[in-house]
């Protein structure tokens, strides 16, 4: 997967295409939680890429007002849209981030994979691999990415049953301030198709 892996409403606005912590409640800090549900907004928005072919795009938003990004529900469904050559696997890897400022990209990565600075609260990612498995992840924890969801489907030499889908609801209580950017990508490898993303996200400002 290369660097894929090291991969509206009044509020935001569609600008182009291209790890929260759990904690417990005090009682003031509960009652906090409720008002900003209480005065949720929601937002909605959706892309697709219908010619996927081991390669990526992004879409970002700008943030106009300062949020807390409350919650966030994500549909992600791949289709191939022709019988394959060859039987194999498909996979897309689906993500999203929140930049300070606007995001920054892999030059040259077919997969258009956005930047992601290594995290500084965690030491690198380590294997213990006595059986000599083949391994392959991440060599750092990466920061602030909320969401990353893989799209995995074997697809036989006749297409049939190889579609592929996941729902994924978040609650990150996210702090945005005005001119932070969500980003999203979605990166393929395999099989050529088809993939959708569906977002609707609830917010209160201010």
């Amino acid at each position: 997967m290369g660097n894929r892996r090291s991969f509206v409403s009044s509020g935001l606005a569609l600008a182009g295409v291209a790890a929260g912590t759990i904690t417990g409640l005090s009682s003031s800090s509960a009652q906090g939680a409720t008002n900003a549900q209480s005065n949720a907004r929601i937002a909605s928005f959706g892309w697709e890429v219908s010619n996927l072919d081991d390669n990526g795009a992004d879409v970002y938003l700008r943030v106009v007002d300062a949020m807390t990004l409350l919650t966030l529900s994500i549909d992600t469904a791949f289709m191939i849209t022709s019988q394959p050559a060859q039987a194999g696997f498909a996979e897309v890897l689906c993500r999203a981030e929140f930049s300070k400022g606007p995001p920054k990209f892999y030059h040259g990565d077919p997969g258009a994979s956005f930047v992601s600075p290594p995290s500084s609260n965690f030491g690198k990612v380590e294997a213990h691999n006595p059986n000599k498995l083949n391994l392959g992840f991440d060599g750092v924890v990466l920061q602030n990415i909320f969401y990353s969801v893989i799209l995995k489907t074997w697809v036989p030499e006749s297409g049939t049953a190889s579609s592929t889908l996941r729902h994924v609801e978040l609650a990150p209580s996210l702090k945005l301030d005005p001119d932070d950017y969500l980003v999203f990508n979605m990166s393929h490898a395999g099989v050529p198709g088809d993939c959708e993303m569906q977002v609707v996200l609830t917010y209160s400002v201010g």
